[in-house]
């Protein structure tokens, strides 16, 4: 009987002790999860974010290019503009030496 008794409240503080161990455990592998699901969350908000990100960077780079275009165009015709002009200005230029080379006095 002797035995029993010290065996028996033994027994109960082992078993108490691993049920405060379990309920330990449960407790951190519930906090786990929740950090787990959070993580989830959170990686979905980055992803979320990244595909905004690559959105943008085609509207810009679909903007830049049509920029970049329009600039070519008005290049272009500043250059066909500046030639006319060179050109008449080089006209003008030979008109004015021709008058020049002419004498001045006619009579």
């Amino acid at each position: 009987m002797n035995d029993e008794m010290i065996t028996k409240p033994t027994m109960e503080t082992l078993l108490a002790r691993m049920n405060e161990w379990g309920e330990s455990l449960t407790n951190e592998l519930t906090g786990i999860k929740a950090g787990q699901e959070e993580l989830r969350h959170s990686v979905q908000g980055v992803r979320k974010g990244q595909d905004e990100l690559r959105k943008g960077q085609e509207e810009l780079r679909t903007d830049l290019r049509t920029g970049l275009h329009r600039v070519q165009r008005k290049i272009e015709i500043l250059n066909d503009n500046f030639l006319t002009i060179k050109a008449d200005i080089r006209d003008l230029e030979v008109r004015l030496e021709k008058l020049e080379s002419e004498p001045l006095a006619k009579n």
